[in-house]
């Protein structure tokens, strides 16, 4: 049986990272995205609003927000701010990815995920790990609970890294569907002394 001094610790050094992305957005010409500042649609502002009851329901009020600079995350960070009384801030190293010969073309109607990920002027996945994994450590060695709102593809490569998977090739490929992390999907990171006890996948 745990001593007092150890239960005492652990409960000092516990802590919990949200990880959420973004609701649906507005893409009627059904163009690549990656940085353009489309917006949430109805359907997205409403998701967002259940997100933020979410974290109503299970007493989660007033965590700082972390969000990608891009409209559709700034929108979904805000939309959970106002119902749990949050702050807001962006920071870069959440940011989508980044592919400007792709960015605004429309997306083929074959394997339009195969163009994407063959692109040479598209971000790195170690790019891409390298700065969402900062952000993440940084609140990690800070010891608060936070909301780190992102993108499907920095939100599931930190997934997957956290949990000692390697991400598949072709990430977007319809096989792949259950793996990465849905639109307004959260992933609760628990750490415990600065190690993950658990993470999970929860729909909303």
């Amino acid at each position: 049986m745990p001593s007092t001094n150890t239960s005492v610790v652990d409960i000092l050094f516990s802590m919990n990272i949200y990880l959420v992305r973004h609701t649906h957005y507005a893409n009627p010409k059904n163009v690549y995205a990656f940085r353009l500042p489309l917006r949430l649609s109805l359907e997205g502002e409403q998701h967002a609003q259940r997100i933020g009851r979410w974290f109503v329901e299970n007493k989660l009020q007033k965590l700082p927000i972390y969000t990608s600079p891009i409209a559709r995350c700034v929108q979904t960070a805000e939309i959970i701010a106002a119902r749990t009384g949050a702050t807001v801030k962006t920071d870069k190293r959440l940011i989508e990815i980044f592919a400007p010969s792709l960015q605004g073309k429309p997306q083929p109607a074959k394997m339009p995920w195969k163009v994407e990920e063959d692109d040479v002027s598209r971000e790195s996945r170690e790019s891409t790990l390298k700065r969402i994994l900062e952000i993440y450590n940084e609140k990690v060695a800070e010891g608060n609970d936070c909301i780190l709102v992102s993108h499907g593809e920095p939100i599931t490569i930190l997934y997957d890294y956290l949990n000692h998977k390697e991400p598949p090739k072709y990430l977007w490929g319809p096989e792949n569907n259950e793996n990465i992390i849905n639109r307004g999907e959260i992933v609760k990171i628990e750490l415990k002394n600065n190690r993950i006890h658990s993470t999970s996948r929860i729909k909303v």
